[in-house]
């Protein structure tokens, strides 16, 4: 019986590439496909790899000195300082697939042994897109990110308190290794955390930067002052409670800010906003769920908006918690609508206003607000 000849098509590589991204999200047809046939191979398991959630199925691929320290848990600092790394041909099977990732999600600490052990190797040499868990500090030495690197998400140890700076030194490797990063997410758990003395950081390409989670108010004044001269455009912050409602910066961060948003008190985003250096901030977002606040805060906090960003703001959304007193929404609704009616006229350029108040059926609503008015010359779009 003779055998029936492969389509022409299937011999050209990029076709066979098309084929496997429109799989891409079925891991188990890419699989099969991989060991289909050698044509298929590379393609299916360049898309099976490109992504790949955890540092998990690297080990099996691992040096056998390697796999049996991971077998047997001896990270120890001792071991780990005296052992010898396996030359280049041990590392050959888990190169090949390594190549291959370029988003990867990396929650235990095997990444960065395998970093520290090739310190003179970068382990994911085409890395895109990394998400890393700092489970212990880095090796100064080691080279855990890339230059491919665009986009980064960084948490500290979950739950532990810190008594070294690990997260800051962390980004210090990026703006070293990974100078074209683009996108920077920070996201700590610890509650307490040493103070950096890093000077602020050249990078060069960073726009957008995301810092969140539980951390206390010295890590993040550390953070603003590593990252104040990136050429950052677009900021989200979770701000902490500031002790005695002063912010410790003594020079304006983020000179090209331009979107921002805070999620925290409004005495805290009123400081964090009077110590930006950007002079056209078009886009503010300001949203309040917990903990108490005055009125004299909002108030304050329109004021600081008003004086500093009256003539450039486009969009404005203030999302306010209940009053700090239970039982009288009313003081603080109107308050801050009284306080905001004041301020409207100097907003000149505002075409988005977005406002969202403790619930109150006697708040009144200024009749500027509700209708076409020269208060408003710019005004295209009211969420009330």
């Amino acid at each position: 019986m003779a055998q029936m000849a492969s389509p022409h098509a299937l011999y050209i590589s990029e076709i066979l590439f098309v084929i496997s991204y429109h799989l891409q999200d079925d891991r188990k047809a890419l699989a099969r496909l991989a060991r289909c046939c050698h044509a298929f191979s590379e393609p299916a398991l360049s898309v099976l790899w490109s992504s790949v959630r955890s540092f998990s199925p690297f080990i099996p691929l691992l040096p056998p000195t390697v796999k049996f320290l991971w077998d047997h848990s001896q990270f120890d600092e001792v071991t780990l300082a005296e052992f010898q790394c396996p030359p280049e041909e041990e590392w050959r099977v888990f190169d090949s697939y390594a190549r291959r990732v370029r988003r990867l999600h990396s929650g235990s600490h095997g990444h960065q042994i395998v970093a520290r052990i090739r310190s003179e190797t970068i382990v994911f040499p085409l890395l895109r897109s990394l998400s890393l868990q700092l489970v212990e500090p880095l090796d100064m030495q080691g080279h855990l990110f890339p230059d491919s690197l665009r986009s980064l998400k960084i948490s500290g140890p979950a739950y532990v308190h810190c008594e070294d700076d690990r997260v800051q030194m962390a980004i210090a490797h990026v703006a070293r290794d990974a100078p074209l990063v683009e996108y920077l997410h920070i996201e700590d758990y610890t509650y307490s955390v040493a103070q950096s003395s890093l000077s602020p950081l050249h990078f060069a390409h960073l726009r957008a930067v995301e810092i969140s989670a539980f951390f206390d108010y010295t890590l993040l004044q550390s953070l603003c002052h590593i990252l104040s001269q990136a050429p950052v455009t677009q900021l989200k912050l979770e701000l902490p409670p500031l002790p005695n409602k002063e912010w410790n910066i003594s020079t304006p961060v983020f000179p090209a800010l331009i979107s921002l948003q805070i999620c925290g008190p409004p005495a805290s985003a009123e400081q964090f906003i009077s110590h930006l250096a950007s002079k056209n901030l078009q886009e503010l977002s300001i949203n309040h769920t917990r903990g108490p606040a005055s009125v004299a805060d909002y108030r304050q906090l329109l004021s600081c908006i008003a004086d500093k960003y009256s003539n450039t703001l486009q969009q404005l959304s203030l999302s306010l918690s209940q009053s700090s007193t239970p039982g009288y929404p009313y003081d603080l609704s109107q308050a801050v609508l009284d306080a905001f009616y004041a301020l409207a006229p100097s907003f000149s350029r505002l075409e988005t206003l977005h406002l969202s108040l403790p619930h109150n059926r006697y708040v009144h609503l200024a009749p500027e607000l509700t209708f076409e008015s020269p208060t408003w010359p710019s005004l295209k779009l009211l969420d009330f």
